[in-house]
């Protein structure tokens, strides 16, 4: 059973936590947008260099706003980043597995740019598909775990030292 989460130990988020929240929320909408437009359009080469250094920016920024929430808390503040791996460190692999598809396809799109292909061409490079459809597969799962993990962290449990101390 819970011990009662008030009291003076205990450290409740504040509006800091509603306005990372609501800024992660807007980057994984940005970058979603950004996956949806950016595979299927005809871009120049610049365009698709810029739209690739926002999404791993958004990407990346999302992962810094995860990690400022989880300082927050009781564990990390306690050193006790072994738990809090076990808690979040699915979300950490598979943001950094989708960035790093999200880097070979965007990084495979601009080949195929400099060498003049079309489009709908690039569709008929098995390496191209294989890598998009992984791309938005992971990237899908990114952001459910990252929209999860803002959740989980929201519980008052993360936050009330009385919890994690062993008896």
């Amino acid at each position: 059973m819970r011990p009662p989460l008030s009291g003076p130990e205990v450290v409740v988020p504040r509006a800091s936590y509603v306005s990372k929240v609501a800024s992660l929320y807007a980057l994984l909408f940005v970058d979603a947008v950004l996956n949806a437009v950016t595979d299927t359009s005809v871009l120049s080469l610049e365009l698709v260099v810029f739209v690739t250094f926002l999404q791993v920016l958004c990407r990346f920024l999302a992962l810094m706003i995860l990690f400022l929430l989880a300082t927050g808390t009781v564990l990390f503040r306690a050193g006790m980043l072994d738990v809090l791996l076990r808690q979040f460190g699915n979300v950490l692999a598979v943001s950094v597995v989708s960035l790093l598809l999200c880097l070979g396809a965007r990084i495979f799109r601009i080949v195929l740019l400099l060498e003049r292909a079309r489009v709908e061409a690039y569709f008929e490079f098995d390496g191209y598909f294989a890598l998009y459809v992984l791309h938005n597969l992971m990237s899908v799962l990114f952001y459910h775990l990252a929209i999860s993990a803002t959740f989980r962290l929201s519980d008052p449990v993360f936050y009330d030292p009385r919890v994690w101390r062993r008896a």
